[in-house]
This record gives C-alpha cells, structure tokens and sequence, in this order.
C-alpha cells in the first residue's frame, strides 16, 4: 500500500503525463454556455439545453474512464466506481456543471477556453467544472494504480447548483445519500458550515405620468452584486449635454430625444460584498443628484436607496451574526423598472443559529407596508457539521500538508451541495486561500475574466486521490468498530 505522502506525488506525476487530455476536456466543459435555467419540470431538459448538453459530455468523460454512468432525467447525472466491500455505502462527491451568466466587463471571451499562462479562463472553470475534470482524474488516477478503496465512489454532477438546487432535491427524493461527501466547491482546507441563503423577488407598479425614465436595467444574476446598470432617460427640449460628462464611473451618451447613462462599478459574488461597488446603487446615488426624474421616481429611487444602500440587513431591521458563521449579508441583485413597472431581487445570507422563516416573516411585512409586492421568497437554511467530527480534521491535516500552509477549518458565505446532503458533506478545494493572479474584481467565481490555474488543479487532484484513500480507511475501521 503506497504512503499517504507518495499517493499525492504519484497522482501529480501522473496528471503531468495526462495533463493535455485533461485540459482539453475541461476547455471542452467551458466551452458549452451550460448556464443554468429556472426548472421546467414538464421539460425533456428541466434547466434547458446547455445544461443537458454539458452534462452528457461529462458523463461521457467519465464512461470512457470506465465509470458506471446515470443521466437522472438531465436533472443531474452520477458516476459510480464500486469499492471491494459492496456492503458498505458510498462515499459522495458533488460538482456541479451549471454557471452563473457572464455578466460585464470581460477581458476574454467568456465562454471560448483561453489560456493565458498557467489559468484556463472561461466561466465555469474555477466555478465548478474545474473540480468535476481534477475529481474525475483523481479516482481514474487512484484505478490506474491499483489503489482499490473499501468504499464505493459516486460523484454527482448538477445542473441547478447556481439557481436553486432543485436538481439535489430531486436526487435525493429517490436515492439515498452517501456515508460522508466531500464537496469541491470551496477554498480549501475543509468548510464545514454555511449560511442559509434567502432569495426574494419584488415588484410594484408604476403611474407612468410625468416619468422620466424608460428603461432601467442592472444585473444578470440573483447571487452575483452586478458591474454595471443602465438607464434611459426621456429628454426635455431644453436638456444640454454638455453639462453633463462622462467619466470612468459613469458612462453618458445621447441618442436623439433619449440620454443612456450607464454606471461601472466592482462585481462580487453576492455572499461578499466587501470591496464590491453594486452598479444598480452606483447609478441610482447619481440619479438622484440629477434633475432628470420626477417626483415619483425620486420618491422610489430614494427608497430603493434608503432599504438597500448597505450590505448587512441593518435597514431592513435584520441584521444579525453568530460566532460560527458570521454577519447577515443582504444585496440587491437585480433591478429592472420601465414606465409601468419595477422589479428588484435580493440575496441574503443569514447566520447558520438565525430563524430563516422569522426573517422572511418579517421582510414580507415591510415589503408589504412599503407598497412592494413579494413575486416570490426562498428560504434555503445552511447547516453545520460538528467541528469534532474526525473526518474534519483528517481532511484539514492532508490539506495543509500538502499545501505547506497552517490553516483552520471554517464556515462559509456562499451556498453549496453541502446543505442538501442528508448526511455528513464538507466543503474541499480546489482553490486555495489568498488573491488571483488577476488581482482584485477579477478572475474569481462569479466575477469577469473567471480563470482556474492547471497547476492548481494537478495539485487538487493530488489532496483528492490522498484524501479519498485516507477517509476511506478512517470510515471503514469506524464501521468495523461498530
């Protein structure tokens, strides 16, 4: 039996000798715009066609490894490899395939597999397709070897992870959950915790009287703080554009009777807004030092700006934290307003010991009192895993050592697979803690210019195939135990 140690030398030195084909099938996977859709459950494809085709190839890559493959109804799809005792349940591993939209200001095409140095760029390549490629070679790596686990091996690849989850939920309907699950969604050493996560979707109508405005429109997604917003403007006969000029923030263009303005900020994801600077609030603080709206819209806007202008729910009566996951976050998202309408989304992310259905109660009434109409609001609660639990720290010491790095276990922002597992899932890799090489605002999930580094998916790849040997030993002396 090869050491721990060597296991992840082997693996990288293997992943080096294979390195063009599995590059070329992750350039493959971004290369399908696999951007997630709301469910369609009467649909053959419930999250539309690029969902579905991204994940047959997937499932294509992992039967030519010699997976046993399942395409469940293009919800999702699983990838088995059996262990040596088939009395004992699985150990999972959830990726998913789907993305976030691109969004503004991209440097490189968002969906064409670029590589630049060391990085893939493209969306999906940090955010979760380069993980489903380095799980995947992982256990082929592990195969190859004649490296046999105890437990069998199921990795479930998603299709819904971006926009609701619904493809775990309907998994899990039918099947039963693994004995313990590692989820490569997340910073490595090991998370094992997340905030619950509500989304609310407003509206309210409009008097199109005397209104100055359009067409506003800012966001792409509900858990992505949006780069830029737009505004059109109806102009009155006396308007001077040379009073009004353009700058690296605000972009002003007149076209005939109409003036488009349009704010450039700093996009983040939705759970992070420190450091973000929201375009949709960006443009409205400068709207609202204008003379172009009428008092309706001022009266609206300032609203907006008064319920949203922070981050932390403080407006809205909601703000709150605990010591094990943090501060609620609240952003809005999305907004849209024409001459009869407005409509806005809004991500919160709430304390893991925080009552999710208390805090919807309680948005729906302010909401209410402020003449908004609630479209719709999910509650999706986080969990926490017992920070005794012995996989936890077996899992953190691999990834430390391996990485050379001291680090603590810890709780997350963002939402993963974790919180529809139900049974024992950490959050694991592939990404390491610390910038990007493109610097802030880029590079990241979520965020323009999305890049994942191939050696950081090789050295992945090798804490993965380790930390699979030694988690199957661990949880199979336990079982033998009892």
């Amino acid at each position: 039996m090869n050491s721990l140690g060597e296991i992840m030398e082997q693996a990288e030195e293997w992943l080096s000798s294979c390195q063009n084909q599995w590059v070329e099938d992750l350039e493959n996977l971004i290369r399908i715009p696999s951007i997630s859709q709301p469910v369609d459950r009467s649909s053959k494809f419930p999250f539309g066609q690029e969902c579905a085709k991204v994940l047959e190839e997937a499932l294509d890559m992992a039967r030519r490894m010699g997976f046993q493959t399942q395409c469940h109804e293009y919800y999702c799809g699983t990838a088995f490899l059996p262990g040596k005792d088939l009395t004992c349940k699985d150990l999972g591993i959830f990726v998913h395939l789907d993305v976030v939209p691109p969004g503004e200001g991209w440097t490189y095409p968002p969906f064409a597999a670029i590589r630049e140095g060391d990085l893939i760029v493209g969306r999906g390549s940090r955010d979760n397709k380069g993980a489903a490629v380095a799980v995947l070679y992982a256990v082929k790596f592990l195969v190859e070897n004649q490296i046999f686990l105890n437990h069998g091996i199921r990795i479930f690849f998603g299709c819904n992870e971006e926009l609701g989850m619904a493809d775990a939920e309907y998994y899990f309907k039918d099947h039963e959950a693994p004995l313990f699950s590692i989820v490569p969604d997340a910073p490595f050493p090991v998370c094992y915790g997340e905030k619950g996560v509500i989304e609310l979707e407003l509206k309210k109508g409009l008097n199109s009287k005397g209104q100055s405005i359009l067409e506003f429109s800012g966001g792409v997604a509900s858990n992505l703080i949006p780069e830029s917003a737009m505004v059109r403007i109806k102009l009155e006969e006396s308007f001077k554009f040379q009073e009004y000029r353009s700058g690296k923030e605000i972009e002003i263009c007149q076209e005939k009777k109409t003036l488009r303005i349009t704010s450039h900020g700093r996009a983040a994801h939705s759970a992070f807004p420190e450091g973000s600077e929201n375009g949709i609030l960006k443009l409205i603080r400068y709207l609202l030092k204008t003379d172009f709206l009428s008092d309706n819209e001022r009266e609206l806007l300032s609203q907006i700006e008064a319920l949203f202008g922070g981050c932390y729910g403080e407006e809205l009566g909601i703000s709150c934290e605990d010591s094990s996951t943090g501060r609620l976050t609240c952003v809005l998202t999305r907004m849209f307003m024409d001459q009869t309408e407005w409509k806005g989304a809004v991500n919160i992310r709430y304390p893991v010991t925080a009552d999710g259905k208390a805090i919807c109660g309680k948005l729906e009434k302010i909401f209410t009192d402020y003449g908004f109409t609630v479209v719709a609001i999910g509650d999706n609660p986080g969990y926490i895993l017992d920070s005794s639990h012995p996989a936890i720290e077996l899992l953190n010491r691999i990834a430390c050592d391996r990485l050379g790095l001291t680090l603590e276990a810890y709780t997350a922002r963002g939402g993963t697979y974790g919180r529809k597992i139900p049974a024992p899932a950490v959050g694991y890799g592939p990404s390491c803690p610390g910038p990007h090489p493109f610097g802030p605002g880029r590079g990241t999930g979520h965020l323009p210019d999305e890049a994942a580094s191939i050696c950081g998916l090789k050295q992945a790849a090798g804490i993965f195939a380790e930390a699979l040997v030694a988690l199957d030993t661990l949880l199979y002396k336990k079982e033998e135990e009892k």
